[in-house]
This record gives C-alpha cells, sequence and structure tokens, in this order.
C-alpha cells in the first residue's frame, strides 16, 4: 500500500485519538481506515460499518495486524461521537490539496443538504437538523471545503458565510441557491 499515490494511511496516522487511552484495543487508525472501506464498499451508518466488518473479519484481522479482532458497534459510535467533525474535514481537505496543488476551477458550487436522520423536535417551532454546505469545483471534482450547521443556530446561511471566507479563493464564480442571493446576505 505504500506505493499509492493517495496514501490513506499517511492521513489517518496524523490524526490525534480524541479517546482516553485506556482500555482502546482499537487504533483509530485502523478504525477510520475500516470506515472508508465500508463507505466505498456501500454500507453507511454505524451498523453497516459493524456490518462490513463483520463479514470482512478475516481479511481485515490480517491486513490491519487487529490482535482483538474486528472493532464491535461501540467502537464506531465512541469514535464519532467524539470527533470533532470540522477539524476532520478541515485536516483531510488540506491532506488532499497536497495531491492537486494547483485548483484552477473557475466555477465553484455551494450547495447544503441535510443529513439524514438528524431531525428532532418534529413539525414544531424547535425543529432542529444537522445540515453540511460544501464547495464544489466544477472542472477537477473535487470538494474544496465543508461546514456543517445546525437550523436552529443560524442554518446554512452562515455556514456559508464562514466556508467562502475559510477558503479565501478569489477570481472564481460562486454557484448557490436562490436563498443566498438576497440582497442583506
Amino acid at each position: 500500500m505504500a506505493d499509492m499515490k493517495y496514501n490513506l494511511f499517511e492521513f489517518v496516522s496524523n490524526l490525534s485519538d480524541p479517546r482516553r487511552g485506556q482500555g482502546q484495543r482499537h487504533t483509530l487508525q485502523n478504525v477510520l481506515t475500516i470506515v472508508v472501506m465500508a463507505i466505498l464498499s456501500g454500507h453507511q451508518g454505524l451498523r453497516g460499518f459493524t456490518r462490513f466488518a463483520t463479514s470482512n473479519s478475516e481479511e481485515l484481522t490480517e491486513v490491519l495486524q487487529l490482535k482483538h479482532g474486528i472493532p464491535c458497534y461501540y467502537t464506531f459510535w465512541s469514535i464519532f461521537n467524539s470527533l470533532d467533525e470540522q477539524l476532520l474535514a478541515q485536516k483531510f481537505i488540506t491532506w488532499m490539496r497536497q495531491y492537486h496543488l494547483t485548483l484552477d476551477d473557475d466555477f465553484i458550487s455551494i450547495d447544503g443538504k441535510a443529513v439524514k436522520s438528524t431531525v428532532n423536535g418534529g413539525n414544531t417551532e424547535l425543529q432542529n437538523f444537522v445540515s453540511v454546505v460544501s464547495a464544489f469545483g466544477h472542472q477537477s471534482g473535487l470538494v474544496y471545503g465543508m461546514r456543517s450547521s445546525e437550523n436552529g443556530k443560524g442554518g446554512e446561511v452562515p455556514a456559508l458565510r464562514e466556508l467562502v471566507k475559510d477558503l479565501g479563493l478569489s477570481g472564481k464564480v460562486f454557484t448557490v441557491d436562490a436563498a443566498h442571493t438576497k440582497k442583506n446576505i
């Protein structure tokens, strides 16, 4: 795997594990590698990651040298519950940019999508859900950046503003939803 152009282990080995060290049976690097492999195989969510790990336990144990076997559902849950998703996304994008030094996109689309199964509060004024705003380059096919937000804390508009500010791009054409074209925005 060392001769791969994009070495996944290079990225995950530079991440710090937010869990306390006592009682850890699986490294953050191994768990995130399993998650990426599961996603690439079409699995979603913690249960999907666990199913993927279970159905490929022999291969994963051998290749990743898992001396305690595959991680259980709770291991995936505890890691994702403690990770800072903004920091993880930012580090991933920074890592990927080293492979694409020139981002020559003239047009960048910015759009937000609600994350499935994050709605709480029902159909009341207290309704809240998580959404992710991402910037996507038309020519390169790369995601320039992303930012998550909750509609109860301002929603997509402030997240879009922060994302554009963080990107620091000039001389580009941004395409956005009509909701972001109001005069006061």
